[in-house]
């Protein structure tokens, strides 16, 4: 996504400082909600920005963008994605069912119809694991179906910007 806005880098920077609350990442951050709408984290050149809510949503979207001088002002460029912690907790959520689920295929059986069924429990709970990390991923996607739409209509209010094909 890229949006255009008239404003220099620095005063993009400053305005978003003063309308965003600061990202904190304490235990307690899950009994605060916040007093703004939108929660972020500005650096230099970069940010991130998601949705204030008053529970914890791991798969929620968050905005990483950077600012981009221009020759009339600044362009925001930018993409939603989960945060880097959350997506390398699926990554290693559906590796380790997926090595877990090849391995109780491959135990050998030793022609026992006890093993069999040892086999077959075991596979069934990875398939179980695996339907509750999918449905995990679309349950928290789905509560946060709108938060991208918040956010860019708060990007464009707050910089006085327009997007760009």
């Amino acid at each position: 996504m890229r949006l255009r806005t008239q404003i220099p880098i620095d005063e993009c920077r400053s305005r978003l400082a003063t309308v965003i609350d600061s990202e904190s990442w304490s235990f307690w951050r899950l009994w605060r909600s916040g007093s703004r709408p939108i929660r972020g984290k500005l650096r230099d050149e970069s940010f991130r920005l998601h949705v204030t809510r008053r529970y914890s949503n791991s798969m929620a979207p968050f905005f990483f963008g950077r600012f981009v001088p221009s020759e009339r002002g600044t362009i925001i460029e930018g993409e939603f994605r989960l945060h880097p912690f959350v997506k390398v907790f699926m990554v290693l959520w559906f590796t380790g069912l997926a090595v877990f689920g090849v391995i109780t295929l491959l135990l050998p059986s030793e022609g026992q119809p006890a093993a069999f069924l040892v086999r077959a429990s075991m596979f069934l709970g990875v398939c179980v694991m695996a339907a509750f990390g999918l449905g995990f991923v679309k349950f928290g996607g789905g509560l946060a179906s709108g938060e991208k739409t918040v956010i860019v209509d708060f990007l464009k209010r707050t910089l006085e910007a327009n997007e760009v094909a």
